[in-house]
């Protein structure tokens, strides 16, 4: 059973890689280590493709310096490589000589046979992919099974890290320290949760295997999850792509993407012609009221019905967020920020913020902005 220990500690040691860095080298790194320990690889390596859908960074395990300096080159994502960058699909085969995409290997590369590569993605946007190579014995379901947990991971960790780079980049520190706030109070720390979930599986291997798969499902959807909310804050760093979106068609977005992580489609209200005299500039903070108010729905209401509406008043616009939940408890203690960012993003924008709540039969957000006259 040892190799199932090791393959516990390569996922939890990747979970904890997500909750510990930001860099996107540094987790990368700890990723493609995790990997090559867990399955037993004597090579690993992470490729992270550009906007030319080709290699534009390589991290790698196994290969000594010399030996990479005798290559001259980084893979430039030919023959499996480029296989897996058409098609993003995991591979696994015991020669990679043998396979019909083999392209061969360049002067002064150590040979190789066995071969599991897997693509990295977030959602729905491949990142780029994970590659071992030189199992003693081959590689196995088992191991795809591993090497997909990791890929997933990695996507969120990829996702994280550019997500990071583009905060440490922005001149508004306000914005930047509010995202901070909510990534540490939401993503890191359901990241870490899943590291402790899978570090209790290792006392099970061998008593419980059962339980312990169980665990790892749990793991895969818990990813997922950690994800979606990750693409969220992605979107906040958006405001221009918000603003030339519009009202109408931004709040369809939000309703779909709801549907997608809730599985309760929102029913829409809007009312017609409110973007041909809606300020752009006023756009992306009705969104993200709306977003955060949704994700509030989504967390904690349990609700199966939600309402999203807009309408324009003399001089200001208002938009309401009702769901059938369970509300809240105003006195007791709330896990995040949610409900504080509406209501700051609210006193940002001039705009007044009311939030009506009866616990048991629901919540209600409702904000109006000031616009001018129509």
């Amino acid at each position: 059973m040892n190799g199932a220990h090791e393959r516990l500690r390569g996922l939890a040691d990747a979970a904890g890689a997500l909750a510990g860095a930001l860099t996107l080298d540094g987790v990368l790194e700890t990723i493609v280590d995790a990997a090559a320990r867990a399955t037993g690889a004597q090579y690993a390596a992470l490729g992270v493709l550009g906007e030319d859908e080709t290699i534009s960074s390589f991290v790698h395990r196994g290969v000594d310096e010399d030996t990479v300096a005798r290559i001259g080159h980084l893979p430039r994502g030919e023959g499996l490589l480029g296989l897996l960058i058409r098609d993003p699909r995991i591979i696994r085969t015991d020669d990679i000589n043998s396979h019909p995409a083999s392209y061969g290997f360049p002067e002064g590369h150590p040979p190789m046979r066995s071969f599991l590569g897997a693509p990295v993605r977030s959602g729905g946007q491949v990142y780029g992919n994970l590659y071992l190579t030189e199992k003693p014995g081959g590689f196995d379901e088992r191991d795809e099974e591993l090497v997909a947990v990791l890929a997933a991971q990695a996507g969120a960790a990829v996702e994280n890290a550019q997500l990071a780079e583009r905060l440490q980049s922005m001149a508004v520190a306000d914005e930047r320290d509010r995202i901070s706030r909510e990534l540490h109070d939401g993503v890191i720390q359901a990241l870490f949760s899943i590291g402790m979930g899978l570090e209790s599986a290792r006392g099970l291997v061998d008593t419980d295997p059962a339980r312990v798969d169980a665990r790892l499902d749990a793991a895969v959807d818990a990813l997922d999850g950690a994800i979606r909310e990750l693409r969220n804050y992605i979107f906040q760093l958006r405001p221009g792509q918000a603003a030339g979106m519009g009202l109408e068609r931004g709040l369809a977005e939000l309703a779909r993407e709801h549907e997608v992580n809730a599985l309760v489609r929102p029913r829409l209200d809007v009312q017609g012609g409110l973007d041909e005299w809606l300020p752009d500039a006023v756009v992306p903070d009705l969104l993200q009221v709306v977003r955060e108010a949704l994700s509030n729905v989504a967390k904690h209401a349990d609700a199966s019905a939600v309402t999203v509406s807009a309408r324009g008043l003399d001089d200001s616009v208002e938009v309401v967020v009702a769901d059938d939940g369970t509300g809240f408890e105003p006195s007791a203690s709330r896990v995040g920020r949610g409900l504080d960012n509406i209501r700051e993003r609210a006193d940002a924008v001039g705009g007044e913020c009311v939030i009506d709540n009866v616990k048991g039969q629901g919540t209600t957000v409702r904000l109006r902005v000031p616009v001018g006259g129509r």
